[in-house]
């Protein structure tokens, strides 16, 4: 009698806990207290079992780091795996049942990247993500700027990217209005249409000498022959 007393209160205290939410909030909490995945390959597991699908060839998945995913689980799906070549199954609901990961994909001698971009005056504006310790990202539009040696950002972005404890050093730049003090560091990666480029050089200056300008400088194009074509408005860049 006393055991049947005891089942029933837990009942009722599942019952009440899941009626007023209490219930997913303790489930939620356990998942946020569990560790963050250490690689890609953990990363992926994370998805599987997310979707409650089941991925083939994990095991073609070997000495990967950790990448930086956006939006939602189908979108960073294709992210994770954007290096691989996959097959990705869906039943009649759109809803992924199956994912076959092929091989790793081989990276071409030549590699040519066209950016979709719009006007600002007689500038070029194209999108980006950048971060600067690579766990804080930013997504954001810059201006393509051949002029400028490096990417220059504005001063409130540097905790924005993570990059509060950063060794700047100091340089003298100019600007539109005039000569100003710049902090000069590394981002840990920038992403521009696909293409990731790593330890880019970068300059902070005060917000009210750019105003709302991000320039995209020579640090992060000097890797590519750029090719601007004003009658599709794209740019295209070739990998050196």
């Amino acid at each position: 009698m006393k055991l049947a007393f005891q089942y029933i209160t837990w009942s009722i205290s599942l019952k009440t806990l899941m009626s007023t939410g209490l219930f997913f909030t303790m489930m939620q909490t356990h998942a946020e207290n569990l560790p963050p995945p250490a690689d890609l390959y953990e990363q992926i597991l994370d998805v599987q079992n997310q979707l409650n699908i089941k991925i083939i060839g994990l095991d073609r998945i070997k000495n990967e780091e950790k990448i930086a995913t956006r939006g939602n689980l189908n979108q960073q799906i294709e992210q994770l795996l954007a290096s691989f070549n996959h097959i990705v199954s869906r039943n009649n609901k759109g809803e992924i049942e199956r994912i076959v990961i092929v091989n790793k994909k081989h990276k071409s001698e030549t590699q040519t990247i066209i950016l979709p971009t719009t006007h600002q005056g007689n500038h070029y504006i194209v999108s980006t993500q950048l971060t600067g310790d690579g766990s804080i990202w930013e997504s954001m539009d810059m201006v393509i700027d051949t002029g400028a040696d490096i990417v220059v950002l504005p001063a409130s972005m540097i905790s924005k990217l993570g990059m509060n404890n950063n060794n700047f050093s100091i340089q003298k730049m100019q600007t539109a209005n005039g000569r100003a003090d710049a902090k000069i560091g590394v981002l840990h990666t920038l992403k521009l249409g696909g293409e990731t480029i790593n330890d880019v050089q970068v300059a902070f200056i005060a917000d009210k000498l750019l105003g709302n300008h991000k320039l995209l400088g020579m640090s992060a194009l000097n890797r590519y022959q750029i090719n601007i074509d004003d009658q599709s408005q794209s740019i295209t860049l070739i990998k050196k």
